[in-house]
């Protein structure tokens, strides 16, 4: 693969996760894709696994964007800033934590990716959300004197 291919194909990842599209996204994934997030302590393997993790966001965030804002890559991976939008009307699962919606916006939420590809597929991601800057637009983190 060059530079380019996994370029587009983190750009059609992201596509795939703005266009709210399970079944596009789950195309881009390889059979053994392992996704490992920081807000959780197990990784999500196999396309069983993404569509989880998918369906975890898409579920707490039904409207979520996402934004690239910077990558660098090379012929098998890529990293990514990139910033996410959406609004809590559903289900926030973390772990075995499950907050009911809050109905409030994040915007501007930053966080990297990392993500690997081989034969046009992702293979394996970690993800690193600024879950705290989200927890605290969604009113969920208590300020302490």
């Amino acid at each position: 693969m060059t530079t380019q291919d996994v370029l587009r194909l983190n750009k059609a990842v992201v596509d795939a996760w703005n266009a709210h599209d399970t079944e596009k996204f789950l195309a881009l994934c390889d059979e053994n894709i392992v996704w490992t997030d920081s807000g959780v302590p197990q990784p999500y393997k196999g396309k069983n696994g993404a569509r989880e993790f998918y369906e975890l966001w898409n579920t707490a965030f039904p409207d979520f964007k996402l934004s690239l804002i910077s990558t660098v890559a090379n012929e098998t991976s890529v990293a990514s800033q990139l910033e996410f939008s959406g609004t809590n009307s559903g289900t926030l699962k973390m772990g075995d934590m499950q907050m009911p919606p809050t109905n409030k916006k994040v915007t501007a939420n930053k966080g990297a990716c990392f993500a690997w590809f081989k034969d046009n597929k992702l293979t394996a991601v970690s993800s690193y959300p600024d879950l705290a800057g989200m927890m605290a637009q969604l009113g969920l983190l208590q300020e302490h004197a």
